[in-house]
């Protein structure tokens, strides 16, 4: 799957927002865990390195809400963009909760991957950039504002909910699941097995 996600052009740089963020012993080994984590997009495997680097930390959906404003700091890191997304989808598969915020709209350019392989329930406030909610399996995505191409690639089940608008290709290779989309939409992917696409509340894929 890591191989279609490189099909897509990098999106468009945005102005950046600065944060405060308070600093404490989670966040230092929240990012201490970043470093940690070597991601490649070529290696298939890339999701489980993440996984295994955060599975030895314990951390609250709070901590994880910090750190996405904290990765401002790592946004000039070579595959920031798709790094972010992976390594904060490793942290909400993860965690002890079922419920986390991320937080986009102070980043310079869109997180991909978001979500990837989920099965909780998480709120983006901002952007995201491709493939949001990559091979979900179950749990509920809400992205406050727009995504970008590929949203809910591979997904199996759960619920992508769009409030903007969404670029070209969402649904693609999609087995199961639903995605709500409020805003303008791109060109809807070819290759749905199966699922349910709703745009401003009206069904449009069926399968």
């Amino acid at each position: 799957m890591a191989n279609r996600f490189n099909r897509y052009k990098p999106e468009t740089e945005k102005a950046v927002r600065k944060v405060e963020v308070v600093e404490d012993e989670t966040l230092r080994q929240l990012k201490k865990a970043w470093g940690t984590f070597k991601y490649d997009n070529t290696d298939p495997d890339f999701y489980n390195k993440a996984a295994n680097v955060v599975k030895k930390l314990d951390y609250s959906a709070s901590d994880v809400e910090n750190f996405s404003l904290a990765l401002a700091e790592f946004q000039d890191e070579g595959g920031f963009q798709s790094k972010a997304g992976v390594f904060l989808s490793a942290l909400t598969n993860n965690g002890k909760d079922s419920d986390y915020v991320i937080h986009t709209a102070h980043l310079e350019v869109p997180v991909n991957l978001i979500g990837c392989f989920n099965t909780k329930n998480i709120v983006v406030n901002g952007d995201v950039g491709k493939a949001v909610g990559s091979g979900m399996k179950n749990g509920t995505i809400t992205v406050n504002g727009n995504a970008g191409s590929a949203a809910g690639i591979g997904m199996l089940g759960g619920s992508i909910t769009v409030e903007g608008n969404a670029a070209d290709a969402f649904g693609w290779y999609m087995q199961g699941g639903e995605i709500h989309i409020q805003g303008e939409i791109g060109k809807i992917a070819n290759d749905i097995d199966h699922g349910k696409i709703y745009h401003k509340g009206k069904l449009i894929v069926n399968k």
